[in-house]
């Protein structure tokens, strides 16, 4: 029950949330599904990421992902409605990434058709993995104090500005596999070992942001960008992920603790739907700063 009326937040599991932070804010979060030839998996529910990417090592997988389906959404809205709610705010996952976006969309759609004194908004995040899960708890914690609908969608068009992932790649292949590697193309099949950093651009794209060809640079080349990113920063956001690269996200954590940044940064398993396009070998880190 939602006894006191508020604006509940939903999202999708691309965010990475963790379930304290879903508990502690109400958040829902729909998972995305995952097949592995041909077994579906929900995205943060019944599969494993550690066991996902050493799979993915060692055996040629045939795994796809799908976007939660509209009649899910649709339910989800519903049963918040049903439980006291007069007004939802979805977050999605860039829509350049995934047909999420447009399935809560037409869900939305649905529920104002039925409901009309009922308010759903879905608002794309244009980007992905923690930095969506940024945008989600902020504005989740923005709605239980009271603030309105309308002023922290507004707060959001301008807050995923200040959001980012960062993160370096041990293969394109997969990306360019499943249609999402966007402005990263022209570096599929480079011979010149050339190693990208990546990032999820404005556009809500998958974009190079650096090229290194010495796997020592890669740490101090995304250290580099992101304090590029965080000048005039008051308070900053941190969360190291990765695809089975502890070792290396870990050097990352270590590393970002001797700048003038939080020193609790945490460490997170890359989320298997989103890893299921990287493939295995994806370190790095997502960003949001005030």
């Amino acid at each position: 029950m939602n006894p006191l009326n508020l604006p509940v937040v939903v999202t999708d599991s691309a965010s990475q949330l963790v379930q304290d932070e879903v508990k502690q804010f109400n958040i829902r979060v729909i998972p995305l599904e995952i097949s592995i030839n041909g077994k579906v998996y929900r995205d943060g529910v019944d599969i494993n990421p550690e066991d996902l990417y050493a799979k993915m090592r060692a055996e040629k997988l045939d795994v796809k992902t799908s976007a939660p389906s509209v009649g899910k959404f649709y339910q989800t809205f519903l049963d918040i409605i049903e439980q006291g709610s007069d007004e939802i705010l979805c977050i999605t996952i860039s829509n350049k990434l995934s047909s999420t976006y447009n399935s809560a969309l037409l869900a939305a759609n649905m529920i104002h058709a039925k409901l009309a004194k009922k308010r759903v908004v879905v608002f794309d995040s244009l980007t992905a993995a923690v930095a969506q899960g940024f945008l989600a708890l902020e504005a989740a914690n923005q709605l239980i104090v009271g603030k309105s609908l309308d002023s922290v969608i507004q707060f959001l068009t301008v807050a995923r500005q200040r959001t980012g992932l960062i993160a370096a790649i041990e293969s394109l292949k997969y990306l360019a596999q499943g249609g999402r590697i966007g402005k990263a193309s022209y570096l599929v099949g480079n011979t010149l070992k050339i190693m990208p950093i990546l990032t999820v651009n404005q556009e809500g794209i998958v974009a190079p942001i650096a090229k290194v060809r010495r796997k020592a640079s890669i740490i101090p080349n995304i250290i580099s960008i992101l304090i590029q990113h965080l000048k005039g920063a008051k308070k900053v956001y941190l969360s190291v992920m990765h695809a089975d690269k502890w070792e290396e996200a870990n050097s990352l954590q270590q590393a970002l603790t001797t700048q003038d940044l939080p020193k609790n940064i945490p460490i997170e398993p890359f989320t298997p739907v989103m890893g299921a396009h990287t493939g295995p070998g994806l370190y790095g880190l997502g960003y949001y700063y005030e």
